[in-house]
């Protein structure tokens, strides 16, 4: 079983902003036996680090996890990075030197927080699975997709890229072609009708597939963030590639990751295989969430 600190921007239940980490974190629990989270920290991102703290706080109160799963707020934007996140971060690693995996999938403020408190922290990371960064310009229905994890904190991430060890990121352009959930088959697989978690996270969720509607005209969302916890649980879905990067600060300001054969860093930027084969396996842990709040929840019809 993986030993997890799992790093968000969630602001899941706002309206208007994104939901994916909350998928991300959904999809840790349905995997109980393969996945044990230490810590939930909080870092900025999709919105300021008390909106992520606040919505993370609700989430877990809804799953039941509060006083199973403990959560750390973040340095805000501009802050200190070596805030509560940062320092706990510090004590897991040390706790379980080899042991512990870090998922990040917001700024990487904590991380960086936590290189500058113990400058061998890389050292005693079992691992680092990241989403965020673009190794070329990215581009949804027509239009430039900016990114949005490495470049709000392009200091962090060049720092974090440029010393750490045995990190793999889920990119934009790896992300964009599997995370795409049309909302008809989203919805047969939760079996909201029938199932009580499924009609929460499609509750809970739901709303974006709405929103994107709105704005789009499409019936689908993005579950970005998930795959990067598919590939810590499932690396067997995914094809490993090493990929040489010159790691600028200044060209993280867009989350370039510059690839270039004369790069001094080597990164592992994964692919899904199979995109109905990685969906699937999303569905399939989703749906195997056993979470005691909803034993005696009435199903919304």
């Amino acid at each position: 079983m993986q030993k997890i600190i799992f790093d968000c921007d969630n602001t899941v239940g706002i309206e208007g902003y994104p939901m994916d980490d909350a998928l991300a974190f959904l999809y840790l629990l349905g995997n109980r036996g393969r996945a044990q989270v230490l810590a939930f920290c909080c870092t900025f991102g999709n919105g300021t680090a008390q909106q992520v703290y606040e919505s993370s706080r609700q989430l877990l109160e809804e799953t039941g996890l509060s006083g199973e799963i403990p959560l750390y707020p973040g340095a805000g934007q501009g802050e200190n990075p070596c805030g509560e996140s940062a320092r706990k971060i510090v004590e897991l690693v040390n706790r379980y030197p080899g042991e512990v995996s870090f998922l990040g999938i917001g700024s990487l403020t904590n991380l960086y927080g936590a290189m500058l408190l113990d400058s061998g922290i890389f050292d005693k990371l079992g691992q680092v699975v990241l989403m965020g960064g673009i190794t070329e310009t990215l581009y949804t229905h027509g239009k430039h997709c900016p990114e949005l994890n490495f470049s709000i904190n392009h200091k962090a991430a060049a720092a974090v890229l440029s010393r750490g060890k045995n990190i793999s990121i889920l990119t934009g352009n790896n992300c964009l072609p599997v995370s795409y959930l049309p909302k008809a088959e989203f919805m047969e697989h939760m079996q909201v009708e029938s199932s009580r978690v499924g009609a929460y996270i499609a509750k809970k969720c739901g709303y974006r597939f709405d929103a994107r509607k709105a704005v789009y005209g499409e019936e689908g969302s993005y579950c970005w963030d998930a795959v990067a916890a598919a590939y810590l649980l499932y690396p067997q879905l995914f094809e490993d590639v090493p990929i040489r990067c010159a790691i600028e600060e200044e060209q993280l300001r867009t989350g370039f990751l510059n690839p270039s054969e004369q790069g001094s860093t080597v990164l592992n930027l994964p692919r899904a295989k199979d995109a109905a084969a990685f969906r699937q396996n999303l569905y399939e842990s989703w749906s195997a969430l056993q979470l005691t709040p909803f034993q005696n929840m009435e199903t919304d019809r």
